[in-house]
């Protein structure tokens, strides 16, 4: 692996983001739409195993992993996120790191490595394999202090916990991130969405967080950098762990839009957003990433649960990722949580007729998410979809758990997975991307 760093300034990166906006989707070949032809799988790129000691991980941490139920050191989860820069050369980036859950002897969440940093990763993919080129820790400060993937408070997630017997959570950081997506932005710097609060994060071409969006009226105390609390406040309603997990970028660089990756409010048996499939989407100002406003809010209507294999719910459902197709048109990779059964689809999403909710009295509230609403109904108009794909076309995608997209051209996109460090389902998964021709042309 060449280029490697932890805390230290590359400015190759640099030059790799500043010709995103000038780069044409070429190495690719365009192939115009045929009348009944299938999607297909034009290639699989794997990233080999690689220790966690390139993620800034001791031999002594990695050990102490193991005894907390850490049973792979050598599977790192890179594809929470995905841009394509130029050519074949990408960067992706880390969740939170290695997390699973536990009952006994109090209800939480296991992290058996809890100094993990969330990093971005720049690689290259080809002729099969997925080859780690720079690895860059986010921290929080000039001295290169890292960042943490803890959550920020009890109200964005369940109690950290090293081990499965350990009675003393780990305390919660304001400076800990769930990172979900990535992409970056006309000066160099980076966008990323958080699962915890949810958040939306400016990072630097180095790897420091500079400011943080959160909801209206929370508070990040003790947090490092600049906080700001323009975000709607309904946000704060997300599920747990189920905060933005998607960003898009326009081609001008100039505006985003994030997702809810489930619908807001709870599931018990008898709340009325139980079933709901109303998706919040926000576009945001963010031609001057630091003081990035939210200019719309429109609701997206997730697939029926119907439509997936059976054994999927509702709840299931939710949205990984993004991709900026055109002005006011996006594609959306929509996954099922459920483990064992899996499904996935790319949705293309239309803003162009739906009614901004901004200004509405029900969008401050879950009205919008009760399930026994009629949306063919009334005045509010929800984004137009049409599925483009269903891995179901491509049993080649042997993994679910997809959460980065990026589309290399009209007909081509890839998609890579959260692996979840081998601790998720299937056991043992390495990180991979699919490089996946549409049955007909996105644009």
């Amino acid at each position: 692996m060449t280029n490697q760093i932890h805390g230290q300034k590359n400015r190759l990166r640099v030059a790799l983001c500043g010709v995103i906006a000038a780069t044409s989707l070429t190495g690719f070949q365009t192939v115009q739409a045929q009348e009944g032809r299938s999607a297909k799988v034009l290639a699989v790129h794997t990233l080999a195993p690689l220790s966690l000691t390139h993620f800034g991980q001791t031999e002594e941490e990695l050990v102490a992993a193991g005894a907390n139920g850490l049973t792979r050191t050598d599977l790192p989860a890179i594809g929470s996120g995905l841009q394509r820069l130029a050519g074949n050369h990408f960067v992706g980036i880390t969740d939170r790191g290695p997390a699973f859950a536990r009952t006994l002897p109090s209800a939480g969440r296991i992290f058996p490595m809890p100094s993990f940093t969330p990093h971005i990763v720049f690689f290259r993919a080809g002729g099969g394999e997925i080859v780690a080129q720079t690895i860059m820790p986010i921290v929080i400060d000039d001295v290169g202090t890292p960042a943490t993937g803890i959550a920020n408070s009890a109200t964005e997630d369940a109690f950290p916990f090293a081990d499965a017997t350990t009675t003393t959570p780990i305390p919660f950081n304001p400076n800990g991130l769930d990172p979900e997506d990535i992409h970056a932005l006309p000066d160099g710097n980076f966008i990323v969405v958080d699962e915890y609060n949810p958040s939306i994060a400016i990072i630097s071409d180095a790897g420091k967080v500079l400011k943080r969006y959160i909801p209206q009226g929370r508070t990040l105390p003790g947090a490092a950098c600049a906080v700001s609390d323009n975000l709607p406040a309904i946000l704060e309603r997300r599920r747990s762990s189920r905060g933005f997990e998607s960003i898009a970028i326009s081609g001008d660089g100039k505006t985003a839009y994030t997702m809810t990756q489930s619908p807001l409010g709870p599931t018990g048996a008898t709340t009325p957003t139980r079933n709901s499939r109303v998706l919040r989407v926000l576009r945001l100002d963010v031609s001057d990433p630091l003081n990035a406003q939210v200019t719309g809010q429109f609701v997206l209507l997730m697939s029926l649960a119907s439509t997936y294999p059976a054994g999927n719910r509702p709840q299931d459902l939710k949205l990984s990722a993004a991709a900026w197709v055109s002005e006011n048109k996006l594609l959306l990779l929509e996954r099922t949580d459920e483990l064992g059964i899996g499904g996935a689809k790319l949705i293309l999403a239309d803003l162009a007729d739906a009614t901004d909710v901004s200004s509405l009295t029900e969008a401050q509230s879950l009205a919008l998410e009760d399930s026994s609403r009629d949306w063919s109904t009334g005045s509010t108009r929800p984004i137009a979809t049409t599925v483009v794909y269903s891995n179901e076309e491509t049993p080649e995608v042997d993994d679910f758990k997809l959460e980065g997209l990026s589309i290399l051209n009209r007909n081509i996109v890839a998609i890579v997975n959260d692996n979840d460090f081998g601790v998720g389902v299937p056991a043992g998964a390495s990180s991979k991307m699919w490089v996946i021709r549409l049955a007909q042309p996105i644009f």
